[in-house]
This record gives structure tokens, sequence and C-alpha cells, in this order.
């Protein structure tokens, strides 16, 4: 296969005589995903059985092992690269469909709970459940209703979006250890493009620029969902959004100025450069968010999933919010904008400006 090649050629370049702590822990990653490969061989020869404890002893064997190979790509990428940009399995829908199962099926299955005394918790459809489908159901009790939305999870598409994600991750992997250098003019261009969406000019022409020269320099893949890549993808998305709310417009170019600045600082460590600092200064809608959560911090809580267009719990969480908000206006607009929003990336541009009070919050 080819990627059992890439990874031989990555161990020869990265693995030698010194068996230090780096050296053992690349050796066990590489270990996980070889071994990973026969675990999902071996589940594909089961695709006949049909007993529902079989079953399920299938199932859970291959999504611990997706767990684990997820992981094992991470810290490969960090180990030989000094970075995660090459992994964002989040941005394909089934492998972001895993991490809810490992997160609120696994590991937490009764974990959210509403102000009004309410529950939300999901759990496997076991009847529905084969070799071939995952269905896991999400129920939501609030106010004496009881609420169900069911997924269904291919497992054949799954391990397919796997293969296809590891081998890109995988390949920028080889790729990164067999370049010298890199030429240090990407973050010459990114400091530019930050410059100037400082002003509000949005040069569209230096941004294909920067993206070229990324793939082109490092021969990434078209396929490939770098986050470098995906935040010039979010810029793409803002410049074509159109508000005509003042309030809002100052909401759209504050994004601007975050995603510039985010590849701005992924390029100057991608080259090793220590990047300017700059103070971005929040719009009146995200102070008033930030505000409405300090005044009561337990609503902090319903705003990790915010950014999560197909989170079972995204919906659900807005809902909560946007009742305690109800005497807020600025706090209503921002949130009854977001649940209007019928785009992924637009839902993660305004959720994520919203988890950043996680982070004020921890200084």
């Amino acid at each position: 296969m080819v990627v059992q090649d890439t990874l031989d050629k990555i161990e020869s370049m990265v693995l030698n005589g010194d068996q230090n702590q780096v050296h053992f822990k690349i050796k066990s990653c590489i270990q996980v995903l070889r071994q990973g490969e026969g675990i999902i061989e071996s589940f594909l020869k089961q695709e006949k059985v049909m007993d529902k404890s079989d079953v399920l002893l299938h199932i859970f064997g291959l999504l611990q092992n997706l767990f684990v190979s997820i992981d094992a790509l991470y810290d490969l990428t960090k180990l030989t690269m000094s970075n995660k940009y090459s992994v964002n399995v989040n941005q394909n829908k089934n492998l972001r469909e895993l991490k809810y199962i490992r997160n609120d099926i696994v590991g937490h299955p009764t974990h959210r709970t509403y102000s009004t005394g309410g529950v939300g918790f999901s759990l496997f459809s076991v009847p529905e459940t084969s070799m071939s489908v995952i269905t896991y159901e999400t129920h939501f009790f609030k106010q004496k209703q009881h609420e169900t939305f069911k997924h269904h999870i291919q497992t054949s598409e799954l391990i397919e979006d796997y293969h296809l994600e590891s081998r890109n991750i995988i390949q920028e992997i080889s790729t990164h250890l067999q370049k010298q250098t890199f030429k240090p003019e990407l973050s010459i261009l990114t400091k530019q493009f930050f410059d100037g969406i400082q002003l509000e000019s949005f040069d569209r022409h230096l941004l294909d620029k920067i993206t070229e020269s990324f793939q082109m320099n490092r021969d990434i893949s078209k396929e490939s969902h770098n986050r470098l890549l995906w935040r010039i993808e979010l810029l793409n998305v803002l410049e074509k959004w159109r508000e005509t709310d003042h309030e809002k417009q100052a909401f759209i170019q504050y994004m601007k100025e975050e995603q510039a600045y985010k590849i701005y600082e992924m390029s100057s460590d991608l080259e090793g450069i220590e990047p300017q600092y700059v103070k971005i200064i929040h719009p009146e809608l995200l102070v008033s968010f930030f505000r409405f959560i300090k005044d009561d911090e337990h609503r902090e809580k319903y705003v990790k999933y915010l950014k999560t267009y197909d989170h079972p719990y995204h919906q659900a969480d807005i809902d909560e919010l946007l009742g305690d908000a109800k005497n807020n206006l600025r706090v209503s607009k921002l949130l009854t904008w977001l649940e209007r929003q019928t785009s992924e990336h637009r839902v993660f541009l305004i959720g994520s400006a919203l988890e950043k009070y996680k982070n004020m919050s921890s200084n």
C-alpha cells in the first residue's frame, strides 16, 4: 500500500541511532498507523456478522482504532513538523461525526443539562446499527417535551474518508522531511495581506499568490485540508459576506482581521519567525456577548458547540442562550444572526469568535 511505503520512508528519515524519547514516540505513532490498517482490513472481512453483540464488538473496535489512529496522526505531525497544521480532520463530515461519537456517546453520554431542568444525551441505536451503518440518537428532554434526532454513518464511507485524510497527511509529512529549506517569503506576504485587511482592503490577487506559494513550495495536494489553506478559504467566505447592519459589518471586519492574522501567525511559525503582536479590537456585538457570559459564567458551557453547525447540541445550546438573552438586544441580535446561518463556514466563523471568551477568562 502507498501509505505503508510512505510510512517506511518517514521511518527511515527520522529514526536513527539516537534512541531518545522522540525516537520512541515517533516509532509508536508509526506502529499504531500500521496496526490500524490491519484492524480495518479485519473489520471489512466481517461484513456478514449479524449477531448484535458481535456487531457492537466490531463497531467499538473500529471506532477505537480510528480514534487512536487519528491521535497518532496528530502526534506524528507535531513530532516531525513541529506543528499540526497538516491535520484538520474536522473539515471532513464523517470524521467530525466520529469526534461526536467519541466525546458524546462513548465518553460523556449524559453530560448536557439545561436551566429548564432538561437534559440532552446521545446513545447508539442498537437495533439499527450494523456492520455497514452506525446509527446513534440524540435525545432532548426539555419542559416535558422529548425530541429525538437520528444520525447515520456508513462505515465504508468513514473508512474511506479516514484513508483519504491519512494518506494526504502522511504524504505532507514525507514531503516536509525531504525538503531541506523553505523560502522565507510566506510570512512576508501574509503580513502584507493582514496590513491591507486592517485598512479594510482585501487584496484577492495577493491571497491567491499566498495560496500558490504555499502549495507549490511545499507540494501540498489540492485535496489537502491543511489548516492554512482552510483559513484562506474562510477569508474568501468573509469577503463575499454582505450585511446592511453596521454592527454586523463591524463583526465581519473583525473576523477578517482574525483570520488574516491567523495565517500570518501560521506562516511565521512554519518559517521559524516570531510574528509581530497586533491587538485586534473587539466589535461591540462581541463585547456585549462577553459581558453576557461573564454576568453568569454557567452560560459558558453552552458556547463550545456554537461554532459547529451539525453538532447534535448546536441548536439546543443556541436556544438556551437566546432564552437567557431576552432582555439583551445586542446578544439576541448576535445569537439570532448565528442561528440563521446555513453555511457551516459562517457558523464556524461567528461561533469561534464567541468561543474566545474561554481564552479571555483563563488569562
